[in-house]
């Protein structure tokens, strides 16, 4: 061990985990506060349609309510055509989901910070 420290490896090895353990708490700290950007900005609108609302909502995670009694978790992906095309659905690994936009009874999602 005194040969080690002779030699500067120690310090050098200290110097580099507080550096490494630094970066990483400023990674940490900076992806919460990019998520409550984003989360900011969602709003729903009741002067558009459910279709212009769900565009604007895309990238965000939604929970829609199907009119015959079903719902459905995902991430808006695009709304074109009548349909809204949901990925990365909530319980079910690798699927998306085309859902028929006159078939929504409502929308949910968070817009609020806990």
């Amino acid at each position: 061990m005194e040969s080690l420290k002779r030699k500067g490896i120690v310090p050098a090895a200290l110097a580099l985990l507080i550096a490494l353990s630094a970066g990483l708490a400023l990674m940490v700290k900076s992806a919460p506060a990019e998520e409550a950007q984003k989360s900011e900005a969602v709003q729903l609108n009741v002067n558009i349609t459910l279709a212009d609302n769900l565009a604007a909502l895309k990238g965000k995670t939604v929970t829609v309510d199907l009119a015959a009694g079903q719902e459905m978790t995902g991430t808006v992906k695009d709304v074109k055509n009548g349909l809204l095309h949901l990925e990365k659905l909530a319980g079910k690994e690798f699927y998306d989901a085309l859902v028929v936009i006159e078939d929504i009874s409502a929308v949910e999602l968070r817009v609020r910070k806990q």
